[in-house]
């Protein structure tokens, strides 16, 4: 871990005195294109979730459970939200720097922080149950099923710990953590009784719930280059499951649909910000911000939509007749499921969208980098 903030210092301060030149190589974001939109959207609430995550560039994303909405933020602020009309339920401050969370089960609202706790409280009232210590900070939402809790740290671990307690039961240690990774870690999946958590070093692991046995273990990305920056791998997106059929993807690697542990399909296509799924599609924004639907049994292009370059996007969400990303100016671009054409645009704020729209039904909620939380519903 030392090492990895030591090199990342290093390249700091090299960039800072101009050894890599004085040019910046970075893409300027697109402007925005003119279109006629062809889609109303109707704003059901606003909220806020008590902070934002401007200051701290942390992936802090509302959680939908039990008819309600959970956020989070920075500070150590809680809030549970009504998710029909958005009124709040109860609000909790808690004395530790969140930094991924909120995961919500089994009466519990889970939260990890930047000193590497993992705080329970309850979902009812937000008193606390619980407050344990792991290995280092948590990025990812922890995960809850069947009466345990599984957080993924940043220093390539897995702790499984009693939702009652807190006590630890067991850890999984993926040891050869790369030098220099991306800031972020992908969430694990929790399903019947596996777990599927992608790694730093461009694997993926499944491994049993109630131990920790491994079960499967896939080289998704190779690390290739002489330098650290060329080989880093790292699956930050979350994995995702539909049916028998697990989608993941890397950065500076590729996206790969696994069928009950064979390789289904496989594209050179990279991307950290995620994945979308529907019937039809896998969607991706890419690592150049453009969007992409793939038929999800084959792989295959279905379109690209790359007039939002180099915007940050969020991974893509589908909702009915649509899908939507967020970008780095607070804008939510919604665009045809079918052929990836811009049917309308909607702002929440003038910071930046870091985390994926949350789509329950026909309701969509964004929720900006300010803590600005908004339902909307496609008319």
């Amino acid at each position: 871990m030392l090492m990895r903030l030591l090199l990342l210092y290093i390249l700091i301060l090299l960039s800072g005195c101009g050894i890599f030149g004085d040019k910046d190589n970075t893409d300027p974001p697109a402007p925005l294109v003119e279109f006629m939109p062809t889609l109303t959207l109707k704003t059901l609430w606003t909220a806020h979730a008590g902070g934002g995550t401007d200051k701290s560039y942390l992936k802090i994303a509302p959680a939908f459970y039990n008819d309600q909405l959970f956020t989070a933020s920075p500070e150590g602020h809680l809030r549970a939200f009504n998710f029909s009309n958005g009124q709040p339920v109860w609000q909790q401050k808690i004395d530790v720097p969140i930094s991924g969370g909120p995961g919500v089960g089994d009466g519990l609202v889970l939260v990890g922080s930047q000193k590497g706790d993992v705080v329970a409280l309850s979902e009812t009232d937000g008193t606390k149950q619980w407050q344990v210590q792991v290995s280092s900070e948590v990025l990812a939402t922890p995960r809850i099923s069947q009466g345990i809790v599984v957080v993924r740290t940043i220093d390539g671990k897995l702790f499984a710990l009693d939702s009652k307690t807190g006590e630890r039961l067991w850890v999984y240690d993926q040891t050869r953590v790369p030098l220099l990774t991306l800031r972020g870690t992908s969430s694990p999946i929790v399903t019947h009784d596996a777990i599927i958590a992608g790694f730093d070093n461009g694997k993926l692991a499944i491994l049993k719930l109630q131990t920790g046995q491994l079960l499967g273990e896939y080289l998704i990305s190779e690390p290739r280059g002489r330098s650290e920056l060329e080989r880093m791998v790292d699956i930050d997106a979350d994995p995702l499951l539909v049916g028998s059929i697990i989608y993941v993807t890397s950065y500076q690697g590729r996206t790969v649909a696994l069928k009950r542990g064979k390789l289904l399909w496989e594209r050179k296509l990279s991307s950290h910000a995620g994945l979308g799924v529907d019937a039809d599609y896998l969607y991706i924004s890419d690592t150049k911000s453009h969007v992409w639907a793939l038929d999800r049994y084959s792989g295959d292009d279905w379109w690209k939509q790359d007039k939002l370059q180099a915007r940050n996007l969020t991974a893509p969400v589908s909702i009915g007749d649509y899908v939507v990303v967020g970008d780095m100016e607070g804008y939510l671009h919604w665009m045809r499921r079918d052929n990836g054409q811009f049917v309308t645009r909607y702002r929440i704020g003038k910071t930046s969208i870091t985390v994926p729209p949350l789509v329950v039904d026909d309701i969509l909620v964004a929720y900006n980098s300010q803590g600005k939380i908004v339902a909307l519903r496609p008319e």
